[in-house]
């Protein structure tokens, strides 16, 4: 489990430091917000109209998290295989492209971390302290439009989904040491047969129907 374990501190560490443009205080706070998702009485009346837009009601800010932060956390959490691009091109119009790309990326990294915690029957992780430290806010180079809703690295050297947060480098660092050290182990991805408890075959069975029950299309 070492494996594991030692990629979900760090994450939870990281987590609790500034990121690319969210403070520590800020990432900590779209945690708390993607807890307060699974139980939300608008996200639960949103999820059960025929679409969301058909419900009255928006999310406040709440802490360090503006109106809008909040909504895009949430709606992220709860509804994700009904987003659309005039919804994100929406918010990222009145928050920036940039923080709105760390929100989708702090917010699936505290999912990976609860989710997991929840199925190996371990109590969900407390919330880290905020640590002191401002964001870089560094918008790499080599970011442009390759047909997805935000920027991203034109050049191309893996999967395509591995661009998916390039445009947030210290929070996309997270996410791709979750990623491999759950999932794709890095190179191996490109190996068909895994030397681990589940075979190649297996892991990809437990991928696409993880990927279908959550509706995740990309």
């Amino acid at each position: 489990m070492q494996h594991l374990t030692a990629p979900r501190d760090a994450a939870y560490a990281e987590v609790a430091h500034a990121g690319d443009w969210l403070t520590a205080a800020e990432r900590v706070a779209v945690w708390r917000e993607v807890r307060d998702a699974a139980t939300n009485e608008l996200d639960r009346r949103r999820a059960a109209a025929l679409s969301p837009n058909a419900v009255e009601g928006r999310h406040p800010a709440s802490g360090p998290l503006s109106a809008v932060d909040v909504e895009v956390v949430h709606r992220i959490a709860t509804d994700p295989g009904r987003l659309t691009r005039s919804w994100a091109e929406a918010a990222m119009a009145e928050i920036g492209e940039e923080r709105y790309t760390e929100l989708v990326g702090v917010t699936a990294i505290v999912t990976v971390l609860d989710t997991f915690a929840r199925a190996m029957g371990w109590p969900a992780p407390e919330l880290p302290d905020p640590v002191a430290g401002a964001p870089t806010r560094v918008r790499p180079e080599g970011m442009g439009d390759t047909g997805a809703w935000v920027s991203q690295v034109v050049e191309k050297t893996r999967a395509n989904v591995t661009r998916t947060l390039t445009l947030v480098p210290v929070t996309n660092g997270t996410w791709r040491t979750l990623v491999d050290s759950h999932y794709t182990r890095g190179p191996q991805f490109f190996d068909l047969a895994w030397s681990r408890p589940l075979s190649r075959p297996q892991v990809e069975l437990v991928a696409a129907r993880t990927t279908v029950a959550q509706q995740c299309f990309y």
